[in-house]
């Protein structure tokens, strides 16, 4: 039996996503330990892939809406619904006894609703600096705090948005 043509896009998107992350951190780690040239190869792949993830969501999705469109996707269907897939998998977690992947889920529940309200927030205070904390995602305004909210790592693992 044959798949609809979205759910092949969705399979091909899903598994070009997984393979995407798994490349910028093989290229972070090869880095790390001085061996550019296998680190040039995977930021090559991983540019490569970034292609198919965009062409992909672009065939599921259709065009990209104007400005204002595009905000109010975000703030309606994306945040939300991010955090309301996050909350049931955080509570299948918790029934399996999956600590540690119920953590991760729960803490990615914390940042989606951060990030909700920042969309909300969107335009109401003029232009704001941007820091994400490298462990989980948790974006910070303005300046770093000293503790991230959610996981509590240091000031120093924020990074600043360009």
């Amino acid at each position: 039996m044959s798949q609809a043509p979205q759910d092949q896009l969705q399979q091909a998107f899903v598994q070009a996503s997984l393979a995407l992350a798994r490349l910028e951190m093989f290229a972070q780690q090869a880095r790390s330990r001085q061996r550019d040239q296998e680190a040039e190869f995977y930021e090559a792949l991983a540019a490569s892939l970034r292609v198919h993830t965009r062409r992909f969501l672009m065939l599921m999705r259709g065009k990209l809406g104007d400005a204002e469109a595009n905000l109010e996707e975000t703030k309606v269907e994306m945040l939300p619904g991010l955090l309301q897939g996050y909350a049931g998998l955080v509570a299948e977690a918790d029934r399996q006894g999956q600590r540690v992947a119920g953590t991760a889920l729960d803490q990615s529940a914390q940042v989606a609703q951060r990030q909700g309200d920042l969309a909300q927030a969107l335009g109401e205070d003029g232009s704001a600096d941007y820091l994400v904390c490298s462990i989980c995602g948790w974006i910070a305004t303005g300046s770093a705090p000293e503790r991230c909210p959610v996981c509590g790592a240091v000031h120093e693992k924020f990074q600043p948005v360009a």
